[in-house]
């Protein structure tokens, strides 16, 4: 076999439909098994993979009784008699040629991994200002493959499709990891010496939440997650990933100190007139830019909290220490 493909997907009912279709579509002409994990969906995503690959060959759907993509994929992954093994997502719209080119650039490019930037896309107008936000630097900072369309080597890439031989000398997902599970496995394989390319052919159209609280928990999440995936690679730190959470730790000390002082309040009126520029400039109607001035501290707000919170549950439970380690 040459192509693997994992799917792990949890309740995407709303997006199956299009990220399956472009998924069949993609794979038209290439030798490959494609396995859904359900993570047991409570919307329908189950029972409606398991009528659409009832007469499809080389498709599967396995049930995953953990719920987390890492548990999923590593549930599949003994299944698969792949050369290559793809990662996926059920959020996703994959382009017709992107297993073609991701094989190709695997072959011709000396990488061992390659991915693509992901461009993001909301469904209602706060879904587009969310999309725009999560895709300027401003946003989300160093995350090349939200924010660039250069071809480059880098730390990691969503939706990778990796030679198979990586996984039998750096292993599979870390389980311990709900989220960043693909970060710190791609840290771990750089750690390694293997090669990860970001190629704007492999570009994926990724569908972002469409409201202010699940963008929120989304964030707080993968912060959260952070600090344990360097726990374990210290390779991976980056100081835009620590930006956040020290924002978020000297916001209410400013707050206060210019209570007293008002030149304390410099560094606060300086982020909110960045982040009003940056918000009128950059997106299109005016209810977009205004709510685009709650969507940024949102970002930023959510993922530092869930960094500190992180810091503190994952290194107190080895430490027994109340400390913050950024």
């Amino acid at each position: 076999m040459l192509l693997s493909i994992i799917v792990p997907v949890r309740n995407e009912i709303e997006y199956i439909s299009r990220t399956f279709n472009s998924i069949c579509e993609a794979t038209v002409d290439i030798e490959c098994e494609i396995f859904f994990a359900d993570g047991c969906s409570s919307d329908g995503t189950y029972a409606w993979l398991e009528k659409k690959i009832k007469n499809k060959k080389n498709y599967y759907l396995i049930q995953n009784e953990r719920k987390t993509v890492s548990f999923g994929f590593n549930l599949v992954f003994p299944k698969t008699n792949g050369q290559y093994v793809a990662r996926l997502d059920g959020h996703t719209n994959y382009p017709n040629d992107y297993f073609k080119n991701a094989l190709n650039l695997l072959v011709t490019d000396q990488s061992d991994i390659v991915g693509g930037p992901t461009y993001h896309i909301g469904k209602s107008w706060k879904g587009k200002t969310i999309a725009k936000c999560m895709m300027h630097p401003f946003g989300v900072g160093g995350s090349n493959f939200r924010t660039s369309s250069k071809k480059m080597f880098t730390d990691t890439v969503p939706f990778a499709v990796y030679k198979r031989v990586i996984f039998d000398k750096v292993g599979l997902y870390d389980e311990e990891l709900n989220k960043n599970q693909d970060d710190e496995h791609n840290y771990r394989c750089r750690l390694h010496g293997f090669r990860i390319l970001l190629d704007p052919i492999l570009e994926t159209e990724y569908f972002v939440r469409d409201t202010l609280s699940d963008l929120w928990s989304q964030f707080f999440y993968y912060g959260m997650f952070k600090p344990l995936v360097f726990k374990k690679v210290q390779s991976g730190k980056r100081i835009h990933h620590k930006v956040p959470a020290l924002f978020v730790f000297f916001l209410p000390v400013f707050f206060l100190l210019g209570l007293k002082e008002p030149i304390f309040w410099i560094p606060i009126l300086v982020y909110l007139s960045i982040l009003v520029v940056i918000s009128f400039i950059y997106q299109q109607t005016l209810r977009m830019k205004l709510f685009s001035i709650l969507v940024f501290p949102c970002l930023h707000i959510a993922y530092g909290l869930g960094y500190l919170v992180g810091s503190c549950r994952f290194f107190m439970r080895k430490t027994k220490n109340f400390t913050f380690i950024l």
